[in-house]
């Protein structure tokens, strides 16, 4: 199979260029940028028989054809991480380029368009067990524009017969994920402050586990038209799941406890002053959404419309993230951030 890849230099599109090499598929990626952050993972790519080219989603003309000759199209370029972002910008990465890539595979012939979505659209706080029927909450921009990109792929898929999937990933972790990694080191040395009583349920997926269902999406017929929640075994509560990271550390804690409700005014007030000064705030609103989620999901229809099953529990995948993280230089500015914002927040909480 044929299979063309949008964000194949990403965090999960290259877990999955490799997992569909892997299996003896041909992977045509596309990559925005080869500057050195992304070039060992393009000579990695490319090593094991990826075609990789540099394209952009908002310019079709850079990557339309690509597509031609594919069979599928695996769609995960995404802006996600972007502090201070607006709401225009979200909608013109995911929502204007989903778009893109959706109209240029119709317009090649490409029989399939599997989607990575997120399943952050159904509320960060929500009781009881999540599934594909539950009210659909989103609670940010970026799930905003996650949820209008899902309703661009659904309606220029039907209208021109393509066929669509679209897979709603729990929060991802394992090895060469950026936006954990300086949790992970953190915890390794101790240091990682829990605001709060860390009760809020997460629901993580190995970055393997969910490779495995987008190359199942792309190849079984029964997936059509799907749109499915895929998760890892289980659901935990943060301080488990810090605990846990700690004991693959061999530490016997993960850092220090601290009040949140000063730390929320904290990061607001850190990022509204960054903004005006147009600098990039080490702590912002969203990232304090890390301490206020709780959600559990059920990705049963996805094991049985794609025969697959997560394999890799927390304590083996923590223990694999943690080995890949310590292989990095970490990042000192940001942990000095931290440990800032954290007396910052302990002296505002002793003042109230």
């Amino acid at each position: 199979m044929r299979i063309f890849v949008t964000g194949a230099t990403g965090f999960i599109g290259a877990h999955f260029v490799e997992r569909a090499l892997a299996e003896g598929h041909q992977v045509i990626g596309l990559h925005r940028s080869d500057g050195p952050r992304h070039r060992t993972c393009i000579e990695h790519l490319r090593s094991h028989g990826a075609d990789l080219r540099r394209g952009d989603i908002l310019k079709p003309e850079s990557f339309a054809q690509a597509l031609e000759g594919c069979d599928v199209a695996c769609h995960f370029a995404a802006a996600f991480r972007e502090s201070g972002a607006d709401e225009a910008y979200f909608a013109r990465m995911n929502v204007e380029g989903t778009a893109n890539v959706a109209k240029a595979a119709v317009a090649r012939g490409v029989k399939r368009f599997v989607h990575c979505g997120t399943a952050g659209i159904y509320g960060q706080r929500v009781a009881g067990t999540i599934t594909e029927t539950t009210p659909i909450r989103p609670w940010n921009s970026y799930e905003r524009s996650k949820l209008a990109a899902d309703e661009q792929v659904r309606k220029i898929a039907t209208a021109a017969g393509m066929e669509y999937v679209i897979l709603r990933p729990t929060a991802v972790y394992g090895p060469r994920d950026e936006r954990l990694s300086k949790l992970f080191r953190s915890v390794a040395k101790g240091r990682f402050p829990l605001f709060g009583r860390g009760d809020g349920r997460r629901h993580m997926i190995y970055v393997t586990d969910l490779a495995d269902a987008f190359l199942r999406a792309c190849t079984a017929a029964s997936a059509a038209n799907q749109e499915l929640i895929v998760a890892g075994p289980k659901a935990v509560p943060l301080r488990e799941m810090l605990h846990t990271i700690a004991r693959a550390a061999n530490r016997p804690g993960f850092g220090p406890r601290l009040p949140l409700g000063p730390m929320l005014a904290l990061a607001a007030v850190i990022e509204d002053t960054c903004k005006v000064f147009k600098l990039k705030p080490p702590i912002y609103r969203r990232r304090m959404d890390f301490y206020l989620n709780d959600a559990a999901f059920d990705s049963r229809l996805a094991q049985a419309v794609l025969e697959w099953q997560p394999k890799v529990d927390l304590a083996e995948g923590f223990a694999a993230t943690l080995r890949a993280s310590r292989q990095g230089d970490g990042d000192p500015g940001m942990a000095r951030a931290y440990v800032l914002v954290s007396l910052l927040a302990l002296l505002v909480s002793d003042s109230i």
